[in-house]
């Protein structure tokens, strides 16, 4: 695969994967990002079609995204901002505008303060979309395991953030189950 080729593989996830990596890590998520399309370049002998390209390409960033946070020896803020305003909204006024960065505000501390493992699960679940079995091959666990985590991450963000989790992500089609 030359590497214009490889660069139209890459586009239809780029802006996805810069979400879920800016809201595992923080704002060092566009250079992981990066490094994560520079490895898969290097690699991509090593791509065997076992799963989808966007599965594999999520695996090398979900594994940078956890040796940063390692390095880091802390959790990084999440940049959920850029959630909310990826979520439809029916109105767009001043008032809708202010509640929506406040709770954009009050998402990014409570996503990131998950631990990293529910975080992965309801990013990728609730975040992108991903079916169970895809979660399962991206973080290496098993798909029971993939669907308790994202479950867990949603009863806590309900805890501390009340039906706002639902109504947010639920526009999206995740059901959390």
């Amino acid at each position: 695969m030359n590497s214009a080729e490889f660069g139209e593989a890459v586009a239809p996830h780029r802006e996805a994967l810069g979400r879920f990596v800016a809201m595992m890590v923080g704002r060092e998520g566009e250079d992981i990002v990066q490094e994560a399309v520079a490895v898969a370049f290097r690699d991509i002998a090593r791509f065997e079609n076992r799963s989808k390209f966007s599965t594999w390409l999520y695996g090398i960033a979900l594994n940078l995204c956890r040796k940063h946070l390692r390095d880091k020896g802390r959790h990084a803020v999440a940049a959920s901002q850029e959630l909310l305003e990826a979520q439809p909204s029916r109105r767009r006024g001043v008032l809708s505008s202010v509640i929506r960065h406040e709770m954009a505000e009050r998402l990014e501390v409570s996503v990131g303060r998950l631990p990293v493992s529910m975080r992965e699960a309801f990013l990728l679940r609730t975040v992108d979309g991903m079916d169970y079995p895809e979660i399962s091959s991206i973080t290496g666990v098993s798909e029971g395991t993939a669907r308790v985590r994202a479950f867990r991450a949603r009863a806590l963000l309900r805890e501390e953030l009340g039906a706002v989790v639902d109504s947010v992500w639920l526009e999206k089609g995740a059901d959390g189950g």
